[in-house]
């Protein structure tokens, strides 16, 4: 796992990382500050050099060459832009609150939508650079751990995962991948407890070790269940009507970037396609098709305030292959483009 030390850069209030090519970047960051150490410091020191946190608010701490654990209750009061290299890593990210902003007309609704999860794989080297919202609470927290092992670590059977990260794992997709997962309130009480730590002193170093295992296998089976969701399970032609209607949209809240079709929703669930749309939409008040397009804008809301990825890349993590379809589709749900709301969301 490579998780690089992070530099920084002062930004201008009207700065745009989107118009920005790498090679302006590479320039930009010639004589960057650093922000946290992470490779510098050598491995088994319970927390990375605290001096060099400049944001109150941001723990960080590295439990060992495998796993650290990341906790962010900060408010960014100037414009940063912020770079480093990571690789062979897969990252957890536990927010405790989405909140999504609506536009009606001129007028702006803000909506609590509980917590969510963002999976990151990141099997070869790649520079990431970001720029956190300014006056904002920023507040989750991330468990990195090394792609290439962690079933291993963790002795975890490998057919019990989904096909996408297994092909990460195995060098058969190279690129970077994400995806987002809305959260049950069960798993409020796990993140909740990091941004009020109930010990200090020599007692933290343990405690963050005991939180980076509960965190990891919480994600861990959240993606087994993504998996197990998509199988096909002779016992569902027993479930009662309104449970395979139930599981329909427990899969579709799962696989909302690239859903099943319907034909193949329902024979997995045994029951008829008019059956399914009929009972879906009278469980869940929309349609199919306008269920899992609520649930790709939701999570392209999260993924356009983390800002860690430009407006096209986020389209294709939540399903949309044409970045112009899904501008369009944005605009529809919110009233104005991605770019507009990223831009917007923290006013």
């Amino acid at each position: 796992m490579k998780y690089g030390d992070e530099y920084y850069v002062e930004a201008s209030a009207g700065f745009d990382l989107e118009e920005m090519s790498t090679q302006q970047l590479g320039t930009l960051f010639r004589n960057a500050a650093r922000l946290t150490r992470f490779d510098t410091t050598p491995d088994h020191t319970p927390i990375h050099d605290p001096a060099a946190i400049h944001i109150a608010g941001l723990l960080c701490y590295r439990i060992n060459q495998d796993r650290m654990i990341e906790i962010n209750d900060a408010v960014l009061r100037s414009p940063l832009v912020i770079r480093n290299e990571m690789a062979d890593i897969i990252s957890f990210q536990f927010v405790s609150t989405v909140r999504r902003s609506e536009f009606l007309g001129k007028r702006k609704n803000v909506h609590d939508l509980g917590p969510a999860l963002i999976v990151s794989v990141v099997p070869r080297k790649e520079t990431t650079y970001r720029m956190p919202k300014t006056n904002v609470q920023i507040r989750h927290v991330v468990v990195h751990t090394s792609l290439s092992n962690v079933l291993a670590q963790m002795a975890e059977n490998r057919d019990a995962y989904p096909d996408w990260l297994l092909e990460s794992m195995d060098g058969r997709h190279k690129k970077p991948r994400q995806r987002v997962f809305f959260l049950e309130d069960v798993h409020r009480d796990s993140i909740w407890s990091c941004f009020h730590l109930p010990v200090s002193g020599t007692l933290l170093a343990p405690w963050m070790s005991a939180k980076f295992d509960e965190l990891l296998c919480i994600g861990l089976q959240i993606l087994k269940n993504s998996r197990r969701l998509g199988d096909v399970n002779p016992r569902d032609m027993d479930l009662p009507y309104g449970e395979k209607i139930r599981k329909a949209r427990a899969i579709l809240s799962m696989e909302y970037a690239h859903p099943p079709s319907l034909p193949k929703l329902a024979q997995q669930l045994g029951i008829s396609e008019t059956r399914l749309k009929s009972g879906f939409k009278s469980l869940n008040g929309t349609t199919v098709m306008q269920y899992c397009i609520n649930k790709r804008l939701d999570a392209a809301r999260l993924l356009l305030k983390e800002n860690r990825h430009s407006i096209s890349e986020i389209g294709n993590i939540v399903g949309y292959d044409d970045h112009s379809a899904f501008s369009r589709a944005f605009r529809r749900y919110s009233g104005c483009t991605p770019k507009e709301w990223r831009r917007s969301e923290g006013a």
